[in-house]
């Protein structure tokens, strides 16, 4: 009788088991490696959401308005006064919330929220707020919308 000796190599198993793998490792690490902005521009846009609901509570809860600054990469919230002299809410001053991000901008302007809850483009509360705000990246020499906030002006609904 002879013996049959295995030959050396891997079987289908192993081989089809090491390509999953393979397959799964890429589809997380490439967009990583490639500079994929889409996470950073959710946490961020998460953070401006997070900001503007929570001017709208406090102007509700205060009676008082609240302006929300948005410039290129911060948002800044403070009570009564847009400029330099109001009063910032969490002691933080200027980036209250803000990316450190290079890439990413958000659509600059002032958003006032009145007592009552609605959002307007001006501090008497005359004309609501109907643009959307925008958060924008130049990724590989073109402008790319990650994420569009859109805010109801005649409730106040953030979303």
């Amino acid at each position: 009788m002879t013996r049959r000796t295995r030959t050396a190599g891997f079987t289908m198993v192993e081989l089809i088991a090491v390509m999953v793998i393979i397959g799964a490792l890429a589809a997380i690490g490439i967009p990583r490696l490639v500079g994929d902005k889409s996470s950073e521009a959710a946490i961020f846009g998460d953070q401006v959401v997070s900001g503007l609901r929570r001017a709208q509570k406090i102007a509700m809860g205060h009676r008082r308005v609240v302006c929300a600054t948005l410039d290129a990469k911060s948002v800044v919230l403070r009570v009564n006064d847009c400029g330099s002299a109001g009063i910032a809410l969490n002691g933080l001053g200027d980036g209250d919330y803000a990316t450190s991000d290079s890439v990413l901008t958000v659509t600059t302007g002032t958003l006032y929220f009145q007592p009552d809850g609605r959002v307007t483009q001006d501090l008497a509360g005359k004309t609501p707020w109907t643009a959307g705000i925008a958060i924008t990246g130049n990724v590989d020499g073109q402008n790319k919308t990650f994420r569009t906030i859109n805010i109801q002006g005649t409730t106040g609904y953030v979303e």
